[in-house]
């Protein structure tokens, strides 16, 4: 790539891939019983839907390569952000205040015992977001075709 231009319209190239990757793994989702395979690609459309709006290195952007959220519509912002902070959170990181663990030490007959609990780290889907995000692929799906058509347009 030899410009910014030309980055840009590669950025968008792959984020089309993510957001279609996203919508095959909610598809797949939906045929399926298996609790740990439902898990398994959900975590993969949150991954790849939230990854191009993460900070990416390009040939000219050396950070914070990604696409806006313009292409968000309104009604459907809270839960972009909710799906982003899910995946910062849980998938790509393991925040203690996300996880909620509880740390308990006491003493029984004199003697110490530890207890551990985790409440959010053993489900990793939530039945409410797999509609609202596969919507969500497809709206940002149908905005990175149409920039992308004004990239080539305007600059190629």
């Amino acid at each position: 790539m030899k410009t910014v231009i030309e980055e840009s319209y590669v950025l968008r190239h792959l984020a089309l891939i993510d957001m279609e990757r996203a919508l095959r793994s909610l598809d797949y989702l939906n045929e399926l019983k298996d609790e740990h395979l439902r898990q398994a690609l959900f975590r993969d459309a949150v991954v790849s839907y939230v990854k191009p709006f993460s900070d990416n290195k390009g040939v000219h952007t050396k950070k914070g390569l990604k696409i806006n959220e313009t292409g968000v519509p309104k009604e459907l912002k809270a839960v972009h952000k909710e799906i982003v902070d899910i995946r910062n959170e849980l998938f790509a990181h393991m925040d203690i205040t996300r996880q909620k663990p509880q740390l308990d030490v006491y003493k029984t007959k004199g003697k110490k015992h530890v207890s551990f609990t985790v409440t959010g780290y053993e489900k990793v889907y939530v039945d409410h977001l797999i509609e609202p995000l596969k919507q969500l692929a497809e709206v940002v799906h149908s905005t990175l075709m149409n920039e992308i058509r004004s990239i080539k347009r305007d600059h190629f």
